[in-house]
């Protein structure tokens, strides 16, 4: 792993988070919250300047950041209304999914996002594809039977066996018909041709429509898996990855801005699951308990919601800790 990528990784670690506190900022902002710094990184401060009544800042250690808000009097959090709370902990999580949705957006209009629609991409030498197929052909039909999806064409394939396929394909704005036989991959228990998936550009309206869909999809595969790794029928070994984890990550999709954008987008929606879960040192948790205090009434017990904050963060910690060492040994091979 070069400096590079790991400047890289830092990089967008500490962008995404600035980003989540923007969120923050901005609605604390509009509702007339008095914030008292907003900073990229934490720790001992490098630099900083002060614009009206926030102190703008850059700290020692650039993979956290923070929004300060006043917490008594005129200006403060605890005296805005329930809605202007609500928006200012759910700005971070906002901001993170929008992100995304603008990346995902233009991508898909300048370099193109593999979609539904099965397309050949690269194409691996001395495979079959490289035989008879070509870069950009649209994969219509296999075996006769129309191609929905991606999904669907590899279930297809694998279903298939060794045994010869008949592809219709669009090459050209031609229709074309293709014999071709299907090689086994030991090592992944899978048939294939011998290609990767390529892109389809789009207008910015239908890109937007299909970045959204992305996101929501992704957001609700996130959500399945955590829920799978707390019912132990998915490895928390396996699926979990830290800071370090993420920083090892970004070699491989630093190779083209709009894959390391890519990296960028999927990483934002990381965030945005993970702050909105329901742990009272997150923005998950400080909702849950603003509208428990909607429903009662009156305000839950201090004395309460420090001890949950306290305990959910410790929580954070060990799981901090644990995939830390996750990481470390996953790379090393330990």
């Amino acid at each position: 792993m070069s400096i590079v990528a790991i400047l890289l990784g830092i990089f967008a670690i500490g962008f995404i988070a600035l980003l989540h506190e923007l969120g923050h900022f901005f609605f604390a902002k509009r509702a007339g919250m008095k914030v008292l710094e907003l900073s990229l990184g934490a720790g001992p401060k490098i630099f900083s300047f002060t614009k009206g009544e926030t102190d703008y800042t850059i700290r020692l250690i650039p993979v956290l950041a923070f929004v300060k808000i006043e917490e008594e009097g005129p200006g403060s959090l605890k005296d805005a209304s329930f809605l202007a709370r609500f928006f200012m902990y759910i700005g971070g999580v906002t901001f993170n999914f929008l992100t995304a949705i603008i990346i995902f957006t233009l991508i898909g209009v300048f370099s193109g996002m593999v979609t539904d629609k099965v397309i050949v991409g690269k194409i691996i030498p001395d495979t079959p594809a490289s035989v008879v197929l070509e870069k950009n052909d649209q994969i219509l039909e296999f075996n006769g039977n129309k191609v929905e999806d991606i999904e669907g064409f590899i279930i297809k394939l694998n279903e298939n066996g060794s045994q010869e396929i008949s592809l219709k394909v669009l090459r050209d704005d031609k229709l074309q018909e293709v014999k071709i036989t299907p090689l086994y991959d030991q090592e992944n228990s899978k048939y294939y041709l011998g290609f990767n998936f390529g892109t389809e550009k789009m207008n910015i309206f239908s890109s937007f429509i299909y970045s959204f869909k992305v996101s929501i999809d992704y957001i609700s595969e996130t959500f399945k898996l955590i829920g799978n790794m707390l019912i132990g029928t998915a490895s928390a070994k396996d699926n979990l990855v830290g800071v370090v984890g993420i920083v090892s990550l970004t070699s491989t999709f630093a190779t083209n801005v709009a894959d390391f954008m890519v990296f960028i987008a999927i990483l934002s929606l990381g965030m945005a699951v993970i702050n909105i879960l329901p742990l009272p040192a997150l923005d998950g948790g400080k909702i849950v308990l603003l509208l428990l205090e909607k429903i009662r009434g009156k305000k839950v017990n201090e004395k309460v919601e420090v001890y949950l904050t306290i305990a959910s963060f410790a929580l954070l910690i060990l799981l901090m800790l644990y995939t830390t060492y996750n990481d470390i040994t996953r790379i090393f091979g330990g």
